[in-house]
This record gives structure tokens, C-alpha cells and sequence, in this order.
């Protein structure tokens, strides 16, 4: 009996979403209110609605895509994804229009501002190799910041290099130091700032940068001066 109840009811919510629709102009937001998304790309919220008719959707900005973008009437969804970092250190907004029917309505979508940003988005270093002070500016809280890279044996970080924190970095300069580099071949490493949430495994990368280091014109390449 209270499978069946739940049914009815299920049945009837079902009834009063489609006149619902059809009165608010084609378009009922079964959820019209979204979190703001995280500053980096690659992130998401998803939206649902009922349609009275086929329907289309769309952002305002360039930064936020909407997947699908196009459907049949009845109850759907669509993804809200982040398509670029927010650099501008300003709190961004975008909106998502939902047309069925002539009529529409829309979802308004933050990016947040929170930031750690390289000075530079690539480090050049000769084949003699050298030390490379390596700056960011953030907003980020430095017990959550980190910095994240694979480790190799051409580069090493001052002092520590197990202290990955930007709370252990000396304010916000980190120095690399890079070995000569042996080879013809230019060899290259990236960097990346990492926000580690609180309290669960979550790592988002705010900022990457690049570091190649030049090969040395008479340095020999194992790949071309292989012995027969």
C-alpha cells in the first residue's frame, strides 16, 4: 500500500511539472540554483528541467559550455562546465538560457576568483644550467597550496625538496636548481600550483608552468651517435 501511495504521488509530481511548463512559458527549472564553480577548467554543475517542447540551450560566455545543447520535450538535464581558468582575479558570471516553446529561462552560473597564478608561464635555462627563482601570486590560503611536479634527476629544489607547501617557499619565490644538460636534445619539465581541499582528497590545479632547458651544441645525442 505505501509502494503504491509513493507511486501515485511520484505519478502526479510527474502531472504538475509538465502544467507547469507549459504555464511558465515551456520551461520548468526543477533546479534553478547553482554552487559556484571552482576558478580552474574542467569543472561542472549539472542543471534539470522540464520542457514542454523540444528545447535549446546556450551560455552567454565563452568560459562556460552547455552539454547538450539541444533535446526533446519531457524532463532533462544539462552539464554547466568551466571551459577556462578564471584569471582575471575577479569574481566572473555567466548565463545559461533554456528555450522551448518561444519562451525561456535562465540559470545564472559564478566562476569563482580564488587564484595562483605563476609570473611566468615558462622558465628558459641555458645547457650549462643555472638556478631559476621561480614567483606566484594567490589568494589561496598557503597551508592549501602546493606545488606539484615529476620528480627527475636534471633539477632540484633549494634545501627541501619533500617541502612541497607554498607555507614552507621563502614568501612566494621558489628557486630550482638545473644541471647541465649533457645532450643535443632540449629537455623540458612542468610545474603545477595545486589547491588541496580541506578535509578530503581533492586536488584542483590553479597554474602551470614550463621549464626547458636548452641542449648542448657539443654535447652528444644518444639517439643520433648510437655505436652500430
Amino acid at each position: 500500500m505505501r509502494r503504491t501511495r509513493l507511486l501515485l504521488v511520484a505519478q502526479m509530481m510527474l502531472l504538475l511539472v509538465g502544467c507547469i511548463a507549459d504555464e511558465v512559458g515551456g520551461v520548468y527549472l526543477v533546479n534553478a540554483d547553482v554552487d559556484e564553480l571552482p576558478s580552474s577548467k574542467d569543472y561542472g554543475a549539472e542543471v534539470f528541467f522540464q520542457a514542454g517542447d523540444s528545447w535549446r540551450a546556450w551560455s552567454s560566455e565563452a568560459w562556460l559550455s552547455v552539454i547538450p545543447n539541444e533535446g526533446e520535450s519531457g524532463r532533462n538535464g544539462i552539464i554547466l562546465r568551466t571551459m577556462s581558468a578564471n584569471r582575471s582575479r575577479e569574481r566572473r558570471q555567466a548565463t545559461v538560457i533554456i528555450e522551448s516553446g518561444g519562451k525561456q529561462q535562465t540559470v545564472t552560473v559564478w566562476q569563482r576568483n580564488d587564484y595562483a597564478l605563476f609570473d611566468q608561464r615558462t622558465y628558459k635555462v641555458e645547457a650549462q644550467g643555472g638556478e631559476v627563482n621561480m614567483t606566484f601570486e594567490s589568494n589561496v590560503a598557503k597551508d592549501s597550496l602546493l606545488i606539484m611536479y615529476l620528480p627527475s634527476d636534471w633539477y632540484a629544489w633549494d634545501k627541501d625538496s619533500l617541502k612541497t607547501r607554498a607555507a614552507d617557499w621563502r614568501g612566494n619565490i621558489k628557486t630550482l636548481y638545473v644541471k647541465p644538460n649533457p645532450s643535443r636534445m632540449e629537455r623540458s619539465a612542468y610545474i603545477m600550483l595545486v589547491r588541496k581541499a580541506d578535509r578530503r582528497i581533492d586536488y584542483q590545479v590553479m597554474d602551470t608552468t614550463w621549464v626547458y632547458q636548452a641542449g648542448d651544441s657539443l654535447g652528444m645525442d644518444i639517439e643520433t651517435e648510437r655505436l652500430p
